[in-house]
């Protein structure tokens, strides 16, 4: 009796320990890079966060080129929630640059915040301020195209990328310049023009990852 019941102690903490081994296992799985299921992230998926994410930018940009302007009461909720955005690229490239991530997304952080600096400079006339920013601006521009170059050489192409980055920023100076002087027609017509800009930059940064680390991807 005594030998029937060690067997069936040892036979409970078996199943015990096989059943924390497979806990274990599923903790993996889900901390892995693709899910619990182990499965490839989507491509779609991905160029579909880039949409997002340059959606975001342009929309709170223009948020708070009217808060600033127009003097909403807004203006500093916008600017934070903007400032955001580069943390949130950040997220979409970590998982395939790692450490390296944080310094891009350093670069556009600047580019943001520098950004605002323009439009508070633009609004209380400081002529030199405002030069000095769009330079700092321009400069930052060139530093982050350099930079995705050295990361993405093949995909993310020097060339391509400073124009991407030169066009984008002259597209935001119009919107700004037009709403500062009440021109509303060409403020829309800007606009228009950054959105259109957008969607490019945002198939640019999707389809640079998804073409140099294609293997971690399901889907074309």
């Amino acid at each position: 009796m005594k030998k029937t019941n060690t067997i069936r102690v040892l036979a409970i903490l078996g199943g015990l320990l096989g059943l924390i081994a497979a806990t274990d296992q599923a903790l993996l799985f889900a901390h892995s890079p693709h899910g619990k299921s182990g499965k490839k992230t989507s491509a779609l998926a991905y160029h579909d966060t880039w949409r997002k994410l340059w959606e975001d930018q342009i929309t709170w940009t223009r948020m708070v080129i009217l808060g600033v302007f127009d003097n909403l009461p807004g203006a500093g909720t916008y600017q934070a929630r903007l400032i955001e955005n580069y943390e949130d690229m950040e997220d979409a490239l970590r998982p395939y640059y790692g450490e390296d991530a944080e310094e891009l997304g350093d670069l556009i952080q600047d580019h943001l915040v520098i950004a605002v600096e323009i439009l508070n400079a633009a609004k209380s006339a400081d002529a030199a301020g405002l030069e000095d920013a769009k330079v700092r601006w321009y400069r930052n521009g060139a530093d982050i195209a350099n930079l995705m170059a050295v990361r993405n050489p093949k995909y993310w192409k020097l060339g391509e990328a400073e124009k991407m980055w030169r066009d984008h920023l002259n597209a935001t100076l119009e919107e700004a310049a037009a709403h500062l002087a009440n021109d509303f027609a060409g403020d829309v017509a800007a606009y228009d023009k950054v959105h259109l800009l957008a969607v490019g930059m945002a198939d640019f940064f999707s389809q640079g990852v998804l073409r140099q680390f294609k293997r971690e991807f399901s889907a074309p």
